[in-house]
């Protein structure tokens, strides 16, 4: 890895899938107070850029810590591992299967406009997400890096359905 300030250091939060979010939170208030461009509004205009360029780093940090799916992406990424490849697109069968009938309930639950159910589904989902961050987390820090670039994949996937059924839910409303 190239010697760069990664998002964990720009945040002062510790490099680890397991964050507390609320102090994620804090830390991005503080930092983002302390760069932000209107702070500099008088400033001299290398200023005023490097405030800009400081104000874009920390929102890029933390829109990529705070989502539990890109944080995992990326620290695969600071570990050399694309976690979503494409020369790797090989994924376990029963989780296909499982993708197919995830899509078909959505496509059911749409076409019978039934919110309740979308809702049941989005809770569901982020259930089975929050559950394969846990492995994931276990898997990074236990070195098994195969198990969890295939645990981020999977996340993605579900991240994916959730935004489906956002999305049906909205077309409904």
């Amino acid at each position: 890895m190239n010697n760069i300030v990664d998002h964990f250091s720009i945040l002062c939060v510790e490099r680890a899938f397991a964050l507390d979010l609320d102090a994620l939170a804090a830390a991005y208030r503080d930092l983002q107070s302390a760069v932000h461009p209107d702070r500099f509004a008088n400033a001299p205009d290398a200023e005023k850029r490097a405030a800009m360029d400081q104000a874009v780093l920390v929102n890029d940090a933390y829109n990529t810590l705070r989502d539990p799916v890109k944080r995992a992406m990326y620290l695969l990424w600071l570990k050399d591992v694309n976690g979503m490849d494409e020369k790797n697109t090989s994924m376990p069968h029963d989780f296909l299967v499982e993708q197919i009938e995830w899509r078909e309930a959505i496509a059911d639950a749409k076409l019978k406009e039934d919110i309740d159910r979308l809702d049941e589904m989005t809770t569901e989902l982020q259930n089975i997400i929050d559950s394969m961050g846990s492995t994931f987390s276990a898997a990074y820090e236990g070195g098994h890096i195969a198990t969890a670039t295939t645990l981020a994949r999977k996340m993605r996937f579900m991240q994916k359905l959730t935004e489906e059924v956002d999305q049906a839910i909205a077309g409904l409303e």
